[in-house]
């Protein structure tokens, strides 16, 4: 950096040029809920998209009654504020969703929670079971399925 780092007297100074502003970002390690009603989200994948293309989507499918606001809290990690508690609780009941063929991890985010301790790995599953063979118990193979995938 080219910066001026000023003098003894004002040490807790920087000066930086208009192209090291535009490089400078600095983020809060701590992800907060807006006062609306807030799902924290990730796209389950490495590879990297555009942003807006989830929040064009995501408007496109879901048939809320009001607004929701998206805003970007990390890589690969938003936050989505809905202006009523029924338009939360729908798009989780809607679960599982998917963008680009890549399932999307939700959560109700009730409280501040600092970024490194989101673990966003669960995520409600629909599986459909094919015809069975006559000697098989429907409830035991639900049970072995389930048990197989956590509950």
């Amino acid at each position: 950096m080219s910066g001026d780092f000023g003098t003894t007297e004002d040490q807790n100074e920087i000066a930086l040029l208009e192209e090291e502003l535009i490089q400078l970002t600095v983020k809060s390690s701590t992800v907060v809920s807006a006062e609306n009603p807030t799902l924290i989200c990730s796209v389950w994948t490495r590879k990297t998209y555009n942003p807006n293309s989830l929040r064009v989507q995501l408007k496109s499918i879901w048939k809320t009654k009001k607004k929701f606001e998206i805003q970007i809290a990390g890589q690969n990690l938003f936050t989505i504020s809905f202006e009523n508690e029924e338009d939360l609780e729908q798009s989780l009941e809607g679960r599982p969703w998917h963008f680009r063929k890549q399932l999307i991890i939700f959560e109700r985010l009730a409280q501040p929670i600092e970024r490194h301790k989101i673990i966003l790995v669960y995520s409600p599953f629909w599986l459909k079971a094919g015809p069975c063979p006559s000697e098989c118990d429907k409830k035991d193979l639900i049970h072995a399925v389930g048990s197989t995938f956590g509950g």
